[in-house]
């Protein structure tokens, strides 16, 4: 008897044991650094464009600038309809705001240096840039020429388009006495090309003294 007791005593001590606590652990992952773009994507990443480079407008020294002071304006023609006197500038001898169709506007400008300020070439192509063309060759310069008049005075005629059309400018050289007058009509190309025959005619009237 003695040992079918132990058994039923060790089976009781068993079966009243608790059972064993199961512990549940949560394991995070540890985070991903986002990856690096590779460098042929970096590279083929389209870059911010690089903006042209704004026009140089013409340096003149103090010495020129006085000596322009020097120059008396012109004895004007009759003023075109539709132009009217702009504001003054102290490098120029005359500045009228010219109206076109369609509210369209332009400037004509009128200055004077001693000699012929860096030549024929770099004028045009400085007047080129200021429209966002490009520079021109001597050769080409010299065949867009076109012949024209300051009073009785043989002059040269230059007329622009930026590439877009929307632009202009016509300029007219005149040496007189070791100097150059520059007659500069600029702005939106309607307003431009609507005054191109009234700018022919007030030149062709004034007087350079």
């Amino acid at each position: 008897m003695r040992p079918l007791f132990l058994l039923s005593a060790t089976l009781l001590f068993i079966g009243c044991k608790p059972a064993p606590k199961v512990t549940q652990y949560e394991v995070k992952s540890e985070a991903v650094a986002p990856a690096t773009a590779p460098a042929a994507a970096v590279a083929a990443a389209p870059s911010a464009p690089v903006a042209a480079p704004a026009a140089v407008p013409m340096a003149a020294p103090a010495s020129m600038k006085a000596e322009a002071a020097g120059f008396d304006a012109p004895k004007w023609g009759k003023l075109p309809a539709g132009w009217t006197v702009g504001p003054e500038n102290p490098m120029r001898k005359a500045t009228w705001i010219v109206a076109g169709p369609n509210g369209s506007k332009a400037e004509v400008a009128v200055t004077v240096f001693p000699g012929s300020v860096g030549g024929l070439t770099a004028n045009v192509n400085r007047w080129r840039g200021q429209i966002g063309l490009p520079p021109a060759s001597s050769e080409e310069v010299a065949a867009s020429a076109k012949p024209a008049k300051v009073g009785s005075i043989a002059s040269q005629r230059f007329t622009l388009v930026s590439e877009d059309g929307k632009k202009a400018l016509e300029a007219v050289m005149t040496p007189k006495d070791g100097a150059t007058w520059f007659f500069k009509m600029s702005g939106e190309a309607a307003a431009v090309e609507a005054n191109s025959g009234a700018l022919t005619l007030f030149l062709a009237e004034t007087q350079i003294k």
